[in-house]
């Protein structure tokens, strides 16, 4: 899989993926996609392995860039055709919320999600990443009263972790926390939102509503 001019997401339908695509769609840039049928193993072939040693989706190339894991893939996207606008320029004062928020989404969010859901419930002391409570009341302070993650701006912040609370909640991994369900009907009212999850998401697994 020779790298391409331009961009080209790697991706597999109903996977994790969606965050990208989506951030792609919001930053109306030109790419390409190439589907990896996980379910066949695509992901687990040695071309494929070569841009992505770990076998997971998605992966970005943009020419001789190769970006992997969501959080890195959004900063990088942003950074590249959206700054100043999906992403806070360096100087501005919220830069500091939006790297913390991109990087809560998998460093803290995603691995208590998948522990809460094989009930392991730690205490927050014994983890890096807090006690499942700790992190429900994190999100809902911190959403309480704002339209987004910065407040009214809209960045590329509210994609990373926004795709994480919307899939949880589908997936009842999260409580409805009218806070919560506030939050993703702004997200999952957004065309860009609806135009990744119609291409990447089939219909009756996760609706775009």
């Amino acid at each position: 899989m020779a790298a391409k001019r331009g961009i080209t997401l790697y991706h597999s339908p109903a996977s994790r993926a969606f965050t990208a695509y989506w951030l792609l769609e919001e930053l109306g840039v030109a790419f390409e996609v190439q589907t990896v049928d996980i379910a066949k193993g695509d992901q687990k072939k040695p071309e494929y392995l070569k841009l992505n040693p770990s076998g997971k989706v998605p992966t970005l190339t943009d020419g001789k860039v190769v970006v992997s894991e969501n959080p890195a893939i959004c900063l990088y996207l942003a950074d590249r055709y959206g700054y100043g606008s999906l992403a806070p320029k360096i100087d501005e004062t919220e830069r500091g919320a939006y790297l913390k928020w991109m990087v809560y989404s998998t460093a803290v969010l995603e691995p208590l999600l998948v522990l809460h859901g094989k009930h392991i419930d730690l205490p927050g002391g014994e983890t890096g990443f807090g006690a499942y409570d700790d992190v429900v009341r994190v999100l809902t302070e911190s959403l309480k009263g704002r339209k987004w993650l910065l407040g009214d701006r809209f960045s590329a912040a509210d994609v990373m972790l926004g795709s994480v609370i919307s899939r949880s909640l589908y997936r009842k991994e999260l409580p409805e926390h009218p806070v919560l369900v506030d939050y993703n009907a702004r997200l999952t009212h957004r065309e860009a939102y609806h135009r990744a999850a119609d291409a990447t998401w089939p219909a009756h697994l996760f609706p775009a509503s």
